[in-house]
């Protein structure tokens, strides 16, 4: 009696012994790689007729995955993953290779500032490469028109994958004119809008930028607080970005921080619903040594024409929380769905984006990954230790900084 080929039996294999296989596999990625075996994988993983592999409708919930760190290159991109503590190549396509990175997004997606003259912008999917063109204008309202911005961090309000019921948004900081300003786009629109009020400028240079509770948050070199809250108005009920600026009071240590030898640099994250902002201080001799940790309250507001009226409170711990810094794609984390990994820690990737003094064989600039680790706020281990470990990560990079894929 003949034995049919291995191959084959895999091919025809029944759809329940797929879908337990598949059952198996813990990452997006490998589900999806799975499904593009053979047509019969794809409709026992995706369904008779339904849309395109990334949906797997038929598949139980993926387990949380946490962020992969993606080092730029333009030769060699790499990630590191942080559950098998391995790094591994990530093959990109020569554009994205040489593009600069921006944001980051839930689902996979990039904010791609391209190398092009004059600069191109788009989204880019690292899992199945999809791309969603960006215009790389701002609309300004007081009748300037259309100017050419220069895009520095951007967040989203929801994933492009799985947008809201309004589709998703983008929110960056960007340069227009040599003047800071915010920038918003969704789809549909041909250029970036920012405020419809006169004040489209912003007098301090904005550090971080934050979609949470409908809002977008920018939070400035001195730590005040711009929020921008998309609204529909006008006869034709068309989105427009309504501006407050909060009147902070000035939090608990801000003077002497500004008497100290520090560099600080500012996130702002979105833990259990509540904003919060992260202080890194960085030595020139030393990098990061500390981080400090604030959440944001609003006060009550005397007046509906008075600014709205905010104050950061200290933290101490994270409760059963970790955070992943990244501008514009900062992550808190429940400790608890990962085992091996302690609460009130907190990553971060060397994000200075300074360029060693002596550029490279063919005249590149080059960047180190030295200032990068873990910080634990908890205890006596205030200290800052290596992550991801130094020969899982490269040296340095012609394409800095690095980046969170998130998931």
């Amino acid at each position: 009696m003949e034995v049919e080929p291995a191959s084959n039996v895999w091919e025809d294999a029944p759809d329940n012994i797929l879908l337990r296989v598949a059952a198996y596999l813990p990452f997006r990625l490998d589900r999806l790689r799975m499904s593009l075996v053979s047509p019969h994988w794809r409709r026992a993983l995706c369904g008779r007729g339904q849309g395109r592999p990334p949906q797997l409708p038929l598949l139980p919930p993926l387990p949380p995955v946490l962020p992969w760190l993606v080092f730029p290159n333009t030769e060699e991109p790499s990630l590191f993953c942080a559950i098998d503590r391995m790094s591994y190549p990530l093959g990109l396509p020569r554009d994205v290779r040489n593009a600069r990175f921006c944001g980051s997004c839930d689902g996979g997606w990039l904010v791609l500032a391209l190398d092009t003259r004059p600069t191109q912008y788009a989204l880019y999917n690292l899992y199945f490469g999809q791309r969603i063109p960006l215009p790389g204008g701002l609309t300004i309202p007081d009748g300037a028109g259309n100017v050419p911005l220069v895009l520095r961090a951007a967040t989203f309000t929801s994933s492009p994958t799985s947008p809201g019921p309004n589709g998703y948004m983008i929110g960056a900081i960007v340069l227009v004119c040599s003047k800071w300003c915010a920038a918003f786009w969704r789809e549909g629109l041909p250029n970036w809008i920012t405020s419809e009020s006169d004040d489209v400028w912003m007098s301090r240079p904005p550090q971080d930028v934050k979609f949470a509770g409908g809002a977008f948050f920018f939070v400035t070199a001195d730590e005040k607080i711009v929020m921008y809250v998309p609204t529909f108005a006008g006869d034709e009920n068309q989105y427009v970005m309504r501006r407050y600026d909060c009147d902070m009071l000035q939090r608990d240590g801000y003077a002497d921080d500004l008497q100290g030898n520090a560099k600080i640099a500012r996130y702002l994250v979105d833990s259990r619903g509540v904003l919060h902002m992260v202080l890194r201080y960085i030595y020139n001799n030393q990098g990061t040594t500390r981080f400090r940790v604030f959440k944001y309250q609003a006060l009550p507001q005397v007046a509906d024409d008075v600014p709205p009226t905010g104050t950061w409170l200290s933290v101490s711990e994270l409760d059963g929380q970790m955070l992943f810094l990244g501008q514009g794609c900062s992550r808190s984390i429940e400790v608890a769905q990962f085992q091996g990994f302690e609460g009130s820690t907190i990553y971060f990737p060397d994000d200075r984006f300074i360029p060693d003094p002596e550029p490279t064989v063919d005249n590149r600039r080059s960047y180190s990954f030295i200032d990068m680790g873990k910080y634990s706020l908890q205890g006596e281990q205030g200290a800052v230790q290596p992550w991801p470990p130094v020969d899982r990560r490269p040296a340095r990079s012609d394409k800095a900084p690095p980046t969170w894929w998130l998931h």
